[in-house]
């Protein structure tokens, strides 16, 4: 179960989680070690740029669709994040040598539509980042992604 590679659909360097850490129905949780070998770390400011929370919250919302894909027997397919809001964070980055714990917990799932809550938190406990996001999850993938890469040829999205 831990392998993230298998649920987000980046590739290095650009997926940012280390490990899946737990799993519910309605939740996961995952970590990240900040290190100069971390993506998007600045040695300007030793460490990531709090910006990046928002990242971390939809790789791991990502790992909670796949896992709840395999749950349900499907194939693991993406989720497509829609808008964020109220992000808060206290600090323009998280520093080097710490661990984030990133929390991510379903409030809402309506047809395609996921609405999550994601904490970080860091290894001493302490909110590091909140906020609220929305997902798309649509049943079939492929088709939607046709359809967009059409919709420039048709004018316009069906």
């Amino acid at each position: 179960m831990n392998d993230v590679s298998r649920y987000i659909p980046h590739r290095p360097p650009m997926i940012l989680i280390d490990a899946i850490e737990t799993f519910t129905d309605t939740s996961v949780t995952t970590s990240t070690h900040i290190s100069p070998a971390s993506g998007l770390f600045s040695q300007i400011d030793g460490g990531v740029p709090a910006w990046v929370g928002l990242e971390y919250m939809a790789q791991t919302a990502a790992v909670w669709v796949g896992l709840d894909d395999e749950r349900c027997g499907r194939a693991v397919e993406p989720a497509f994040l829609v808008s964020s809001r109220q992000y808060t964070v206290p600090g323009p980055v998280f520093p080097a040598g710490e661990t984030l714990f990133t929390l991510v917990e379903v409030q809402l799932q309506e047809n395609e539509i996921v609405a999550f809550r994601g904490r970080i938190t860091n290894n001493q406990g302490e909110l590091r980042a909140e906020a609220f996001f929305t997902a798309y999850r649509p049943h079939n993938v492929r088709s939607y992604l046709l359809r967009g890469e059409t919709s420039h040829i048709t004018g316009a999205a069906e």
